[in-house]
């Protein structure tokens, strides 16, 4: 990890975290009276940090140590070892005070009461934060103008869509204009267009207020238009860190090309890459990136043989599951 510095909004060095688990010894049901103690460790020594105004993508599969993470991070539990700053605070220790500086939104848990009106949770927030009244009024328009949410304000939140109640979920976290925002899975089950107004929303409080983002999430277009840097954790440890231009060049350091052949051509292909995909007419061939103005990819693409043609930078998908590949031979190789 860098040395943590005033310009870190997040700095966690060492941490380490370990669950106690019971499980049943069979599925008899007196196996409930015996119980098998285990030990769950979803943190192993991990070290990163997150620079003021940044937004950072927090990615990693199921059990990896994600969610345990967030929680440290906003105060919900302590680390069993290694230090946590957010905002140059200890969260647990801090955890009051923090919170007037940081919003959170959980994907999965609402923080909006279902029976009233999100106008009426916006005004809570407003006295909660202290919020001057032409302060809040000037945000709050700002806000439910980026998000199309005119004609939802006053309805119940039980009434309201799925992504209606993200949106609104999101403004109650940011009234306060906090240093930090942690976001996680912000858009998972939420329809396009309000995914679409939820990113643009976020990049206008890091463009507009230097606002800090950490974004937790599996959907990874969120991270392609939002992120600069990435963070990846697998078993509790940091497989990866650095800026997603650099995840790129490590796994994505390529090209696809796509060719649909004329039909009776006869071409050699095994000079130009790797052929992943092949069918009738049309091959799929990957080829290193320096080679996408190879004179021989010119000639060929430009010959009769070819009726069309597409060159093409692999997706962030692609190169995450390239990544977790890569991931998965190292660890296999260790056993």
């Amino acid at each position: 990890m860098k040395n943590a510095t005033g310009e870190d909004a997040i700095a966690i060095n060492d941490v380490r975290k370990t669950f106690t688990t019971y499980e049943a010894r069979s599925s008899s049901f007196l196996s409930v009276l015996s119980k098998r103690k285990t030990e769950k460790k979803a943190l192993r020594g991990v070290s990163f940090s997150v620079k003021k105004g940044s937004i950072t993508a927090l990615l990693g599969k199921n059990g990896s140590g994600k969610s345990t993470l967030i929680k440290l991070l906003v105060g919900i539990m302590a680390p069993d070892s290694g230090t946590v700053r957010v905002l140059g605070m200890d969260p647990w220790k801090e955890r009051i005070t923090l919170a007037r500086r940081m919003g959170v939104v959980l994907g999965a848990h609402p923080t909006l009461y279902n029976d009233l009106p999100p106008a009426q949770s916006f005004e809570y927030m407003r006295r909660l934060y202290r919020i001057p009244k032409n302060e809040y009024e000037k945000r709050l328009r700002h806000f439910i103008r980026l998000l199309e949410l005119d004609d939802v304000n006053r309805r119940q939140v039980r009434e309201l869509s799925l992504g209606e109640r993200m949106k609104c979920n999101f403004i109650a976290a940011v009234l306060h204009l906090p240093d930090l925002i942690v976001l996680d899975e912000p858009t998972i089950g939420v329809d396009l267009p309000s995914t679409l107004k939820l990113r643009a929303t976020a990049l206008d409080l890091q463009k507009r207020y230097g606002t800090t983002i950490l974004i937790a999430t599996h959907i990874l277009e969120d991270v392609k238009v939002l992120a600069e840097e990435v963070v990846i954790l697998d078993k509790g440890k940091v497989v990866f860190n650095g800026s997603k231009h650099d995840l790129s060049v490590l796994f994505g350091d390529y090209k696809t090309v796509e060719l649909y052949f004329a039909k009776n051509a006869k071409v050699n292909l095994s000079r130009l890459g790797t052929v992943v995909d092949r069918r009738d007419s049309y091959v799929k061939i990957e080829i290193r990136s320096d080679k996408a103005r190879d004179k021989m990819l010119a000639e060929l693409v430009s010959s009769k043989n070819v009726v069309d043609y597409n060159i093409s930078t692999p997706e962030i998908g692609e190169v995450m599951s390239k990544f977790y590949s890569r991931v998965g031979g190292m660890r296999a190789k260790k056993r």
